[in-house]
């Protein structure tokens, strides 16, 4: 937390704007556990104005070696870009707060501000799941992140689905493993996906948790095992739609979700403040998010 100022201090713009940087960086480092960000995503620095992720097709099966080595060769895929867009946000001082020392003011104005860019941020890392389903918002194959149609390569009429209707059940979440077990590459071999987590609203976090933390099978008399006992269950208040749910394999999104920091946030006083009656601060940031492939989850859009 930051020390509460002297008037001495106070009246030293450069110490305020240094102050006022250490509470609003205060609101943005995330909460363990909560944030989408932090759990879910391959967060990266950019030194670029746009981020281009060429997709590539995998080797085929290694054959028998006799005597003469083959060489494979890759399958364009496709290319996802991220371009990065910037966000800021300012806030004003009256100099007469300064005069009648109201740090406390003062630094709660701050950390208004840097609230509100945490939030932000947290909105657009669930908007990729918000609008999942969303034609709108398509990704490289030009299909939205869960859909039932996603084409294998460019110039190939086979699709694979990622996207079901089913409500979060017990079965359901099996049957989601399944599916997902049986994703394939543009070959047709077996992509290396084991979904560990479910990723939920608010709303579905009492059902996830029976579903993943009762001993036995949830909703039933039997003593059968309970084969999703073990799941990880990230909820996400930023999540709009109260049913809709997704699992998610999170060593694959860490390879395909992304968030490009081109800027991380910061926080800095405006040019001529020393003179101003108003003094004015701002936040700034500046990145782009998004995936490269769709095959580390299968959605539900679930009525």
């Amino acid at each position: 937390m930051s020390t509460p100022m002297t008037r001495e201090q106070l009246s030293d713009l450069t110490a305020l704007e240094v102050a006022l940087r250490a509470v609003f960086m205060e609101q943005i480092a995330p909460t363990p556990g909560e944030s989408l960000l932090t759990t879910l995503y391959n967060v990266q620095n950019s030194t670029r104005a746009v981020e281009r992720n060429l997709g590539m097709g995998s080797f085929g099966d290694v054959p028998e070696y006799r005597g003469v080595l083959e060489y494979d060769s890759f399958d364009p895929l496709y290319t996802a870009s991220y371009q990065h867009k910037e966000y800021a946000l300012g806030m004003a001082v009256e100099r007469v707060l300064l005069d009648d020392d109201e740090y406390n003011v003062i630094r709660r104005n701050a950390a208004m501000l840097g609230l509100s860019f945490d939030r932000t941020i947290e909105k657009h890392a669930a908007g990729v799941f918000n609008n999942a389903f969303a034609t709108t918002f398509a990704g490289a194959d030009s299909k939205p992140l869960c859909a039932t149609d996603h084409p294998l390569a460019p110039g190939l009429t086979a699709t694979q689905s990622n996207k079901g209707t089913s409500a979060l059940t017990h079965d359901a979440v099996i049957a989601s493993k399944e599916a997902m077990m049986k994703f394939t590459d543009s070959r047709g071999n077996p992509l290396p996906v084991m979904p560990d987590t479910i990723l939920v609203p608010v709303e579905l976090e009492a059902e996830a948790q029976v579903i993943v933390e009762s001993s036995l099978k949830s909703g039933g008399a039997n003593n059968d095992a309970n084969i999703n006992r073990g799941y990880r269950v990230v909820v996400s208040r930023f999540l709009s739609d109260s049913t809709n749910w997704f699992l998610i394999d999170s060593r694959m999104a860490s390879l395909y979700l992304n968030w490009y920091w081109r800027v991380r946030p910061e926080f800095t006083a405006d040019a001529n403040n020393e003179y101003a009656l108003v003094h004015k601060f701002r936040g700034y940031a500046r990145y782009s998010f998004g995936w490269d492939s769709w095959s580390f989850l299968y959605g539900h859009e679930a009525a």
